[in-house]
C-alpha cells in the first residue's frame, strides 16, 4: 500500500511539474491553436521599472506573458476544450454555435436567416437604386455588372439550428427584400441560395458540410460552372471549359470543410462526416478573353486560385471592397486604392458582385454608394449616411446596435439611424470645442 502512495505521489508531482519541464525541455512540438490571438513576448523582467510596478502595469504584463508562454499551454487548452464540448456540448470559439446533429454554425448564419439583421427597405433600396445605376451605365461600356447571392448555411440547414433561437418566427429579412427588389428593378442577379435549395435533396453529397461555415469544396465546381455559363451569355465571351477527373470520398473533412471545427481546438477529432472532393481539371490550352474584377467575401476564396486563374485572363479579388487579394491577411493588410474609381472600373471585361447572406446587412460593403458617386461626382452623401454605413460595416458596433434595438423594442435601422446622430452630434462637438 506504502508504494502505491508513493508512485500516486510522485505521479502527481511529475503531472503538476509537466508545463515547467516542457516549457525548459521543449520534449515534443505542440500544435499551433487555430484562430485568431495575439502571441505576446516571453516574460522578461526587462520589463520591471518603479513607476510600473506602482501603476501595477509590469504585474498585469508579466502576468499575462507568463500565462501565454506556460508549457504545454495549448495542449491544456485543448484537453479543457475537449472536457466541455464532449459533456456539456459547449465549444469555446468566439461567435460559433453547435446546432442539432452536431452541424456547426457561425451564429451571425441564424441571425441573418431569422431577421435579426433587417436593415430596413429604405436602406436597401437605396443601395439596389444605386447599384442598378451603376450596372446601367457600366453596361453603356459594354462591362456587365453581375450580382450573385451566394448560399448561407442557416437558409440550407434551418432544421439543424438550435430551438433557443426560434427559427419558425423569423420575419422580414434581408435576403428576401433585396432578391425582391433585385428582381424588381431588373438588375442582373443570381440567387445561388435558392439555386442550392433546389439541388439539397438531390445532391450525392452534402452541398454545405457539418463542420464548415463556406459552401463544401464539393459545391464549389458546380457553383463555378453555373457562374460561368451566366458570364459567357452576358459576356458572349467563351470562358475556359473544365470537368472533374475523379471524385475522392472521405469520412473526415479536409481544407474548409472543416474551417468551424478547426476553430474548436479539441483534442480528438469530431466524429466523422461524408465528404466529396473533386480533382478538376482545365483544357490544356484554355483561351482567356476576359479581365474580372471581383468584389466578394471569403467564399470567393475557394475559387480564386483553382478556378479564376484559369478562367480569366485576368482578375482582381477586392476582399469585402475593402482589402487586396492575397495580401488581405498581411500586416499590415493592402488596402484597394479607390482613387479614380470611375476609370478603373472601365477597365475591366466583367464586374462580379458577390455577398453571402450572412454579410447582406453590410450593403455590400459601400461598393454601390461609392461605384455611383464615382459616375456622379457632383453629388455628396450626408455624413449622418456615411456614419450609418460605418455601423453596418463594422462587426461589434453593428451587433451592439442589434442588441440595443431589441432591448429597446424599435427597428433596427432607427436604432442605427439614432447612434449615427448621436455620434456625429458628438464629432461635431468636439471639433467645435477645439
Amino acid at each position: 500500500m506504502r508504494t502505491v502512495k508513493v508512485s500516486l505521489f510522485f505521479l502527481l508531482l511529475l503531472l503538476l511539474s509537466a508545463p515547467l519541464l516542457h516549457l525548459t525541455l521543449k520534449v515534443f512540438r505542440e500544435p499551433e491553436l487555430h484562430g485568431y490571438y495575439h502571441q505576446t513576448d516571453p516574460p522578461s523582467l526587462t520589463l520591471f521599472s518603479p513607476k510600473k510596478w506602482f501603476s501595477t502595469e509590469f504585474q498585469d504584463q508579466f502576468s499575462t506573458r507568463l500565462t501565454d508562454h506556460t508549457g504545454l499551454r495549448n495542449s491544456l487548452i485543448r484537453v479543457r476544450n475537449q472536457y466541455d464540448y464532449s459533456l456539456f456540448g459547449m465549444i469555446h470559439a468566439k461567435g460559433f454555435i453547435q446546432g442539432k446533429c452536431g452541424y456547426l454554425f457561425e451564429e451571425d448564419y441564424i441571425h441573418e436567416y431569422n431577421g435579426d439583421f433587417f436593415i430596413g427597405k429604405a436602406v436597401i433600396d437605396k443601395k439596389l437604386s444605386r447599384l442598378k445605376n451603376v450596372s446601367d451605365t457600366l453596361r453603356a461600356y459594354n462591362i456587365p455588372l453581375l450580382l450573385v447571392y451566394e448560399p448561407g448555411k442557416a437558409s440550407f440547414y434551418p432544421e439543424y439550428i438550435p430551438r433557443r433561437f426560434h427559427p419558425e418566427h423569423r420575419t422580414q429579412t434581408n435576403y428576401d427584400y433585396f432578391v425582391k427588389r433585385s428582381r424588381e428593378l431588373a438588375i442582373p442577379f443570381m440567387d445561388m441560395n435558392s439555386y442550392f435549395l433546389k439541388m439539397k435533396d438531390t445532391s450525392r453529397y452534402p452541398l454545405f458540410p457539418r463542420y464548415g461555415m463556406h459552401w463544401s469544396l464539393y459545391a464549389v465546381p458546380v457553383a463555378v460552372d453555373t457562374l460561368s455559363r451566366w458570364i459567357e451569355s452576358a459576356t458572349g465571351k467563351e470562358l475556359p471549359n473544365f470537368s472533374s477527373r475523379y471524385l475522392d470520398t472521405s469520412l473526415t473533412p479536409r481544407g474548409t470543410d472543416n474551417d468551424i471545427g478547426e476553430l474548436l481546438n479539441l483534442a480528438c477529432p469530431l466524429k466523422p462526416t461524408p465528404g466529396a472532393y473533386p480533382s478538376i481539371v482545365f483544357q490544356k490550352e484554355p483561351v482567356k478573353a476576359l479581365s474580372a474584377l471581383i468584389i466578394a467575401d471569403s467564399y470567393y476564396l475557394n475559387i480564386v486560385e483553382d478556378y479564376g486563374r484559369q478562367l480569366f485572363k485576368s482578375q482582381d479579388y477586392w476582399y469585402y471592397n475593402k482589402k487586396v487579394y492575397p495580401y488581405q491577411n498581411h500586416d499590415p493588410p493592402r488596402y484597394v486604392d479607390k482613387s479614380n474609381l470611375r476609370e478603373k472600373l472601365k477597365q475591366y471585361d466583367v464586374v462580379l458582385l458577390m455577398v453571402s447572406e450572412i454579410n447582406l446587412h453590410c450593403g455590400f460593403w459601400n461598393f454601390a454608394d461609392e461605384s455611383f458617386l464615382a459616375f456622379y461626382p457632383e453629388i455628396e452623401d450626408p455624413q449622418i449616411y456615411a456614419i450609418e454605413n460605418e455601423i453596418r460595416n463594422d462587426r461589434d458596433w453593428f451587433r451592439f446596435m442589434v442588441n440595443k434595438a431589441r432591448v429597446q423594442e424599435k427597428p433596427l435601422e432607427e436604432m442605427i439611424r439614432c447612434d449615427a446622430e448621436f455620434t456625429f452630434n458628438t464629432n461635431n462637438q468636439s471639433k467645435n470645442n477645439d
